[in-house]
């Protein structure tokens, strides 16, 4: 905690400081009661929650004419709207304020038609990760979709079409001339494109910034390299084929490059902050190692927000030992990109063959950004397959957390090391607030492989942790033979303050055991059985106040569980859609894109010719600002796309004692 700072307190600042200006997402659905609606409620307007003194007062309107006047509500059901109805909603001043009309599929769901791009040499293109921005200033999100042509993880040999991203508002129109387009030296897959979209100027419209090499092409077709102020970024060899015979894309020039979200045109390319050097000193000759990468939004500095990158997580394979992990943290201030933080846990000064790599300039010099200090190497093997940032201390400024790691800006205004719990790499992180009058973020991360503390030389096992954000410190950890590599921590309603679980897979044969379920009460832990609970993402759907549960088979429908008081019981099955990412089984998107607080699913439809939004269309007595008003849960809508998915979570105590 910062001095003398209560930290909800530090949090509505953030709000406030850091919120999107949006409209009120009104949608309208029919439903076999009549036709629902709901609407955002904003930071400025919640007493509870947010910045407000009190409730906002609606009026909603049916073919012209008044039907309900609401007080501190975001949602209602007309029993008597039909499917030719109109709806306007009005604010207290009589202003209109939104307009809608029941979605035309007649369900709780709308399509967004795509232009499917024509299959690559590799195969067909299909729907992948999507994030969300206010990409032309009117209060609406728009969506862009990763298109992905035979992706492979980085173990894996073997080539991949170019990846595509495109751009589209929620009511189908294309923004983009064209999509973005990488070309054949950025290869598809989870771990290669993580792609950012915020508002990194503070103008109002968002931007998208990503790794793009030599022959990225923009929005309008022209190569990103032309937009840099760099000579030799401009005059690179953008017919250049990287690949090697396996497909991996191990050498050649590596750029960051920032896109007008509203046009999709490069507006600036500089040189990849953390550049490879040598595919051998991350730890392997194959890039499994090397090209791997997350991202999310942080505000280091409590100013302005970072586009915050890493790359490599793993403990190193070739002798002698070697591995590498890095981070860096850029700035765009509406011209050009600034990398202003690094870290690294190489001494690049050291490495002597600099002639024969691409990451120097032919007189020798470092063409990304140096980031090494002393005893950096400690944390190698370090990060997660995600990441997701927060202020965790209350003092206003945001850290940033992978797995084991928790990186800061410190007094020196340098990138650093907050905190490590030395436990390795996981696949799994979950980060909120789910304890009441404790002002403290808490941490729950699942571990792959096992770590050892270069201090104490202690040997730590797999398994789950839960730890206090802030510090680092352990509360809780459930050891286990094998790679833990799911794990979930929510309040699905079972009992206490909050649940937590992990999922460990054992031996060759990937047997799943399932790790017994504890629950968090003001006198610690304790056992508990959840039948029916799954590990993969939460939701609020079901209009209560506690966490469901979002899981599903491989490429299949994603079903949403609750808690019945017995055991987690299915309340929806997305239907007609199909889940990304292989085994992990994710949505394209989760977040509270529309209406009130609860979340929307973007989903790919079976045909990967559109996107399924679904909305809940389950009435509600709970009002409250835009989850997309916290910003924990902004910075976790931002990285959500990163490599392993995680949901986003919101940043402060949800409990029904808060609305008394």
């Amino acid at each position: 905690m910062g001095k003398n700072q209560d930290f909800k307190q530090v949090r509505k600042r953030l709000a406030a400081q850091r919120m999107e200006k949006l409209d009120r997402g009104l949608v309208a659905l029919r439903t076999k009661d009549g036709v629902f609606l709901s609407w955002r409620m904003f930071c400025a307007e919640d007493p509870i929650f947010g910045t407000g003194r009190e409730a906002p007062k609606f009026t909603l309107l049916r073919d012209g004419a008044p039907i309900f006047s609401l007080s501190g509500k975001t949602c209602c059901l007309d029993r008597d709207g039909t499917m030719d109805s109109r709806y306007e909603l009005l604010a207290e001043d009589g202003s209109r304020i939104g307009a809608a009309r029941p979605a035309s599929s007649g369900k709780n769901y709308f399509d967004i038609p795509l232009q499917r791009p024509a299959p690559s040499p590799y195969g067909a293109y299909t729907i992948n990760d999507v994030s969300c921005g206010d990409l032309d200033g009117d209060g609406t999100y728009e969506l862009i979709v990763k298109w992905d042509s035979a992706g492979k993880d980085n173990s894996e040999d073997g080539f991949t079409g170019n990846v595509l991203l495109d751009a589209y508002r929620m009511d189908g129109r294309r923004l983009w001339k064209q999509p973005i387009d990488l070309g054949v030296n950025i290869r598809a897959g989870a771990h290669y494109t993580q792609f950012l979209v915020y508002d990194l100027d503070r103008d109002g419209k968002s931007e998208l910034i990503l790794k793009t090499a030599p022959g990225s092409k923009d929005g309008a077709g022209n190569y990103v390299s032309g937009a840099s102020s760099e000579a030799a970024i401009r005059n690179c060899d953008d017919t250049k084929d990287y690949r090697n015979e396996n497909g991996h894309v191990l050498d050649g020039d590596e750029f960051l490059t920032v896109f007008r979200g509203e046009t999709g045109e490069a507006i600036d390319t500089i040189w990849y902050p953390n550049q490879r050097i040598d595919v051998k000193i991350w730890g392997d000759s194959y890039g499994n190692r090397s090209e791997r990468y997350t991202a999310t939004i942080a505000w280091l500095d409590g100013e302005r927000p970072y586009a915050f990158f890493m790359r490599g997580y793993y403990w190193g394979r070739l002798e002698p030992l070697q591995a590498r992990q890095c981070a860096c943290a850029a700035t765009f201030d509406g011209e050009r990109l600034t990398c202003r933080h690094c870290f690294d846990t190489f001494n690049e000064r050291k490495y002597r063959d600099w002639r024969r790599s691409s990451s120097y300039l032919p007189n020798g010099k470092y063409k990304g950004v140096r980031g090494y200090r002393r005893k950096h190497e400690r944390y190698v093997g370090e990060g997660n397959h995600n990441c997701i940032a927060a202020d965790v201390d209350g003092d206003g400024r945001d850290e940033v957390l992978t797995g084991s790691l928790c990186y800061k800006l410190n007094w020196l205004n340098r990138l650093c090391v907050k905190w490590c719990s030395f436990r390795g790499h996981g696949d799994v992180i979950h980060l909120g607030a789910f304890t009441p009058n404790k002002d403290r973020l808490l941490l729950f991360t699942t571990h792959e492989a096992g770590g050892r503390n270069p201090v104490t030389r202690q040997e730590l096992d797999h398994g789950a942790s839960l730890h206090d954000a802030a510090s680092g410190k352990t509360l809780f950890h459930q050891g286990a033979p094998d790679d833990t590599g799911r794990g979930m921590m929510a309040n699905v309603g079972a009992g206490g303050w909050f649940q937590f679980w992990g999922v460990t897979e054992c031996g060759k044969e990937k047997t799943k055991l399932f790790h017994t379920p504890h629950i968090c009460t003001e006198s610690g832990f304790k056992e508990m059985e959840i039948p029916g609970a799954t590990a993969n993402f939460r939701i609020f759907w079901d209009g209560d106040l506690y966490d469901e549960l979002l899981d599903g088979e491989s490429g299949g429908p994603l079903k949403i569980t609750s808690w019945n008081g017995e055991r987690m019981e299915e309340i929806f099955c997305t239907e007609g859609c199909v889940s990304i990412n292989g085994t992990k089984a994710n949505p394209c998107l989760q977040a509270d894109l529309l209406g009130d607080w609860r979340e929307e699913l973007v989903m790919a439809r079976e045909d990967n010719e559109a996107l399924r939004v679904f909305i809940s269309d389950i009435p509600t007595e709970y009002a409250m600002a835009t989850l997309m008003h916290d910003p924990i849960y902004r910075a976790g809508v931002a990285a959500e796309q990163t490599a392993y998915n995680q949901p986003p979570h919101i940043g402060f105590y949800l409990g029904k004692e808060c609305f008394k």
